[in-house]
């Protein structure tokens, strides 16, 4: 009896212990992010003044806007464990949006913006089935798509490029890619982009990007391939397990857009129109500080203008 009550005395203060840490690390993130909120500034973005009938007045309406996002891609879309809040520019530009449409942000189960988690799998589902108002998922605008979904943006622009381990040094081009097993996500267009840009690439489907960084660090693939923006996130936290190739790789353009269902015109317009007030008014910049800035990367030399198709 006594040794038991001893291991649950230990049992217990491992927990304790436990519990600290993680209150501590989310008080520290909490902390880290606060700091650089104060030091780039507030949002000056207010709620339109034409509220189009049809989808955005049905979302007003309703209260609440539900918009779809990636839990597992840092800088983009990622949920903090330790804080519970979903960070990234893609919950960024959400954030702006529900500002633009309702006036103010609150979030939560009662709030007014409501993250669901979206993967590359199921993102076109919770559009069709209405799981989600909108997708902003690092969702870039190909032809093909547009043909399938309304696209408001682009509200960045980016393009595929490739991630390798850092002590990797067989892997310098796309080229090199040749006979290699590169992970990338299920249902991602980066699969037939590669696959045209090198066909002798073996291509290894996972879930996400993030199994497919988890992949490359245990030595499971020999690289990674998706739009830079995406890569780079992993590379924030372990620098010296992970390296991006040069930008000069890049091989596509991954212009991000977000998406609703076809048909919905005006509802497409009122969101170009935000994408342009943003960045007139400094937001997107402001955004961008906030998560890629923060970061390191440097602002784009062209921002986003929408294509208004």
């Amino acid at each position: 009896m006594r040794a038991f009550r001893k291991a649950a005395a230990a049992i217990a203060a491992a927990g304790l212990m436990s519990l600290a840490a993680c209150s501590g690390e989310a008080s520290q993130e909490a902390e880290e992010q606060e700091s650089i909120d104060e030091s780039v500034g507030e949002y000056s973005l207010a709620q339109s003044a034409e509220i189009p009938a049809g989808y955005i007045q049905d979302i007003q309406d309703k209260g609440y806007i539900t918009v779809g996002v990636k839990y597992d891609q840092p800088l983009i879309g990622q949920m903090n464990t330790a804080t519970g809040e979903v960070e990234g520019f893609d919950a960024e530009i959400a954030r702006l949006l529900a500002t633009y449409i309702f006036g103010e942000v609150t979030e939560g189960d009662d709030g007014n913006l409501r993250f669901v988690e979206t993967t590359s799998q199921n993102r076109e589902t919770y559009i069709n089935d209405g799981t989600v108002d909108v997708v902003i998922a690092s969702y870039s605008m190909y032809p093909e798509r547009l043909t399938q979904f309304d696209f408001a943006g682009p509200y960045f622009q980016t393009g595929q490029n490739v991630m390798v381990a850092a002590d990797n040094t067989d892997i310098n081009s796309v080229a090199d890619l040749a006979g290699k097993n590169v992970c990338i996500a299920e249902g991602s267009g980066s699969i037939g982009n590669l696959e045209a840009e090198n066909p002798d690439a073996i291509i290894t489907p996972l879930a996400d990007y993030a199994a497919c960084a988890q992949a490359l660090e245990n030595g499971q693939t020999d690289a990674v391939s998706t739009d830079e923006t995406i890569l780079y996130g992993f590379t924030v936290d372990k620098p010296d397990v992970y390296r991006v190739l040069p930008s000069s790789n890049i091989f596509t353009d991954e212009p991000y857009g977000v998406a609703m269902p076809l048909g919905e015109t005006d509802a497409r317009l009122f969101v170009d129109d935000m994408i342009d007030e943003i960045v007139a008014n400094g937001d997107w910049q402001k955004a961008f500080d906030k998560t890629f800035g923060a970061a390191g990367m440097e602002t784009p030399a062209e921002l986003p203008v929408p294509n208004r198709y």
